[in-house]
Order: C-alpha cells, then structure tokens, then sequence
C-alpha cells in the first residue's frame, strides 16, 4: 500500500533510506533517461537546491520510492528564477512566502506496469499531495518548470495552471519546456483520471 511522505533532510521525520532511494531515482530520471547535464555522484542526483533545507514529497510503498517532487519557498533561491529565467519570458519571478515551486517531480517508470489506469497510481498521489502540501504551509500558488508533456498530464487532470510570460515553450535540453503557474484550489485534489 502507498504511503505519501514529506520530510526535510534535516528534519525530525527524515528517513535516510527513503531520502538516498529519492536522489537514485532523480538520478535515473533525469541523468539516464532524460539525458541531463546535472551533477551526480554515485548513482544519486542531488543538486544545490538541496543545500536549502527543501521539502521532499514521496510516494512509498515501504522503503521503496515511487515517485517524488519537492519543494522550495520562492522567498531564496530557486530553480525557475536561478537557472531557467528564459522561461519566464518577461514575467516577473515571485518571491513570495505564499508561493513555492514545484521541482524534481518524478514517478519511477519500472513501476508503471502496476497500475492499470491511464495514468499511474503514483502519478495521480503526487499531484494531490500538492493540494494537502499547500493547505498544511499556507500556500495560494505553485511554480514549475515543466515538459509540454507533463503539462499535458496536468491539464487532462484538470489542475488550475497558466504558462508564464508570453507563454511559448522553449527546447530546454532534449524537452520542450515550460515555466507554469498553478492555482491551489479544489482542482488540485484530481477527482476524475
């Protein structure tokens, strides 16, 4: 059975074994499928946004990781503002104590095959853990950079979302990407997929 988690790394409820299974599984993502060049040492993606204390929001099974994404204020530094500003293409980057951004959102492929939807277990309790993230830390807007294609997934579940700046996509490695703004609201708790 499935359990959502959130923790910080230096928080009271951390767990390590979790924790080093969410950076192996960045580390899958984003290095060897998606082709990334991002640091990573021994197998495990972890990037200097980690330095800052985040929130890491995991689906579980056990100890083994199904999915995660985390979670950064927008008052300090953040991926949207700090590494991919084209994206916001002339819209201002907020940085505001009731504004976080989304990162690192990723469901483990190898465990897709469970799931006999449309879209997969993990995938539809990562995206309601934004709504109970938001209501638990006061949160009226995410932020995100995105695939056209995770967009896509959002957009069929029905989130409340709008693309930043002029809103075009733009080739970010081998991805057509987007920065997107997403509405905490009753949307966010997916009740069709």
């Amino acid at each position: 059975m499935n359990n959502v988690i959130s923790f910080q790394e230096n928080g009271v409820n951390a767990n390590p074994i979790i924790l080093d299974n969410v950076f192996r599984l960045r580390h899958e993502t984003f290095i060897n499928r998606l082709g990334w060049e991002i640091p990573s040492c021994e197998g495990r993606e972890r990037d200097q946004f980690d330095d800052l204390d985040p929130y890491h929001i995991v689906v579980t099974d056990n100890d083994n990781v199904k999915g995660c994404w985390r979670a950064l204020p927008t008052t300090s530094d953040y991926m949207l503002k700090d590494i991919f500003p084209e994206l916001l293409q002339g819209e201002a980057a907020p940085q505001e104590e009731d504004v976080w951004e989304i990162s690192r959102f990723t469901v483990d492929k190898n465990k897709r095959n469970e799931d006999r939807g449309y879209f997969s277990t993990a995938t539809i309790e990562l995206i309601k853990s934004f709504h109970n993230f938001a209501k638990e830390n006061n949160i009226k807007s995410y932020v995100t950079v995105t695939t056209v294609a995770c967009e896509r997934i959002l957009r069929q579940l029905g989130v409340n979302m709008r693309r930043m700046g002029d809103g075009k996509s733009l080739q970010v490695g081998v991805e057509r990407s987007v920065a997107l703004w997403i509405e905490v609201d009753d949307n966010l708790c997916i009740t069709k997929h």
